[in-house]
């Protein structure tokens, strides 16, 4: 979808970033967000359910992809410290570039969480980690993105928690901040947090997890995603997630064999 930034031109246009979002660019900022494996199966699979949709971009929390997914731009992130994401790192990157485009990268997964998919990871380990593993990528001309955290509202976590990052992780290229977002069905809140979040980094944003716990999907996406395409320091954004679910909050049917009613809204609305 974008082409590669060379590093020079990101540096030399750096103070122009906000005011050339992604979506300015060309292309949606609508993308899909898949486990690398799900009940033992590759995660990949449910991509296609949205060949002919408005999705642009993939990720599946890894930098590794199994089976084979739609033809869309692939964005690896570092899950984490731990040696299973590091020691490959380069050479899972290098492989990526090889089999997908490849413009950005993102940085760790919510390391202001402990479970639920957190790699709950101190500041100043994630600071030096990304500054080891993932800013040496700048020079590769990827737009770089931040730790993604939990909307928690809390010391160690959330906005609190990326304001300690980006001040530890001194000298970084940090292109765009990574939010994520899950509560009730109230799409103001939804608008609010963003806003807040844009307002505190000054950045663009990507939303790259966002969820209802309770209430309508369907009626909150239909509010929701005009508003995000209509921001333009809204980059890109991904629901959670292209996988089966019985209760209908994700975004493929329960059988596995279809969208659900929230997955059509997201791949057309």
């Amino acid at each position: 979808m974008l082409t590669s930034t060379f590093i020079l031109a990101l540096a030399g246009l750096s103070s122009m970033i906000e005011a050339s979002p992604l979506q300015a660019r060309g292309g949606s900022k609508r993308g899909l967000a898949f486990p690398k494996n799900h009940n033992g199966v590759s995660g990949s699979q449910w991509t296609h359910k949205f060949a002919g949709s408005k999705v642009s971009w993939m990720y599946d929390w890894e930098a590794v992809i199994d089976g084979t997914p739609l033809d869309l731009e692939y964005v690896p992130l570092l899950h984490s410290n731990q040696q299973w994401c590091t020691e490959g790192w380069n050479t899972n990157i290098a492989n990526a570039k090889k089999n997908y485009k490849v413009s950005h990268v993102l940085s760790f997964n919510e390391p202001d969480q402990a479970g639920g998919g957190g790699s709950n990871i101190d500041v100043a380990t994630a600071a030096a980690t990304h500054k080891k593993f993932i800013q040496p990528l700048a020079a590769q001309g990827l737009r770089i993105g931040s730790p993604s955290v939990t909307n928690a509202d809390e010391p160690n976590k959330g906005i609190n928690y990326l304001k300690q990052f980006m001040s530890a992780c001194n000298g970084c290229q940090i292109d765009f901040v990574v939010a994520h977002y899950y509560a009730w069905d109230n799409a103001q809140d939804f608008k609010n947090y963003l806003t807040k979040f844009h307002k505190t980094f000054n950045k663009p944003v990507w939303v790259t997890e966002f969820g209802v716990t309770s209430g309508n999907a369907d009626e909150f996406l239909k509010q929701v995603l005009p508003w995000m395409d209509a921001q333009p320091w809204i980059e890109r954004y991904a629901y959670h997630m292209v996988a089966p679910s019985t209760d209908q909050k994700y975004l493929i049917s329960a059988d596995g064999q279809s969208l659900s009613s929230i997955g059509k809204i997201f791949a057309t609305a």
